[in-house]
């Protein structure tokens, strides 16, 4: 169980607090978004940048894997990336894990100056950029001449600290997405409710046996939305409401987000959401965690996570 903390509209104190306790409640993963601008809510407004969030987490956790869920390929040029990751490898011990995705935000993309084509290129350059990292992160050296990436006779040295670092490709499309996953990825992040990954994993398998892959080398997580535990349904909602419209989501949106989620309940109630997921196939869920980060929330999702790991 991870989580991903929003770098939207929170003090930089209150993130790294949160990193933290992640950390020190025995939970596996910590990862931030790569945003320039807030991903829901409010169009605008302070975000911290994904990649210094992680160094800053870096200096002051010890055990707890991190990264970046994901690093968009339309703004971040694969070699640097990975020179980038493997530089905060060894910042943090050997605790990275390398995401990447096609990205989907277009404000940002057109307001920092990067292009955003159409579904097609996007998903044509995540492959191309996915291509370029796994070389890098075997140890090759690297020539590509792509449409959107391209590569000279790149090499990543010094190599990351851990033996292999894991390459995390986010994103649900059954046809071109997965089969990039089959392709280059350690880790597939997708997300769906438990019978749709149920499915996807069954097409993710037959990509790999078309490229030649065992579908098991792939772990599969999820992402998730936002958690809110309470003693009854309507109370964890109210809560999850109250958040939301921090973020400068209006109020019946906020309410109908509330309402629909699966996640905001009682203890008893997201536990059986787990065991579906886990039923699923799924080996991590990664929740969508925005501030004010919700401390009951997370003590008790850390019980939840300790009484399905018996």
């Amino acid at each position: 169980m991870g989580f991903q903390l929003w770098g939207q509209f929170v003090g930089w104190p209150e993130l790294m607090d949160a990193g933290r306790d992640i950390e020190r409640l025995g939970f596996d993963s910590l990862w931030s978004n790569d945003h320039f601008y807030p991903a829901a809510g409010a169009p605008r407004g302070p975000v911290f940048e994904g990649w210094m969030t992680l160094a800053g987490w870096a200096a002051i956790t010890r055990r707890v894997r991190m990264g970046c869920l994901v690093s968009g390929a339309g703004y971040r040029n694969p070699a640097l990336l990975v020179k980038m990751a493997t530089a905060l490898d060894h910042l943090s011990g050997g605790r990275v894990v390398l995401g990447l995705g096609a990205g989907w935000h277009e404000l940002e993309h057109r307001a920092f100056g990067f292009p955003f084509p159409a579904v097609s290129g996007r998903l044509q350059r995540l492959d191309e950029a996915a291509g370029i990292v796994r070389g890098l992160l075997e140890g090759r050296s690297v020539t590509a001449t792509g449409r959107w990436c391209s590569a000279e006779d790149a090499v990543n040295e010094p190599p990351p600290l851990q033996s292999r670092m894991p390459l995390l490709i986010g994103g649900s499309g059954e046809r071109k997405t997965l089969r990039t996953v089959a392709r280059y990825a350690d880790i597939w992040n997708g997300e769906g409710d438990a019978a749709t990954i149920r499915r996807k994993i069954d097409v993710l398998a037959q990509h790999c046996r078309d490229v030649g892959r065992a579908p098991g080398a792939i772990a599969v997580t999820v992402g998730l939305p936002t958690p809110l535990v309470r003693d009854s349904d309507v109370t964890a909602r109210d809560a999850l409401v109250e958040i939301l419209e921090r973020h400068g989501m209006p109020s019946g949106e906020a309410r109908a987000s509330a309402t629909s989620s699966p996640f905001a309940t009682t203890a008893a109630g997201l536990a059986e959401r787990l065991s579906e997921y886990r039923a699923a196939g799924v080996e991590e869920v990664i929740f969508d965690l925005p501030a004010p980060f919700d401390t009951m929330t997370l003590s008790k999702l850390a019980e939840i996570r300790a009484a399905l790991a018996r």
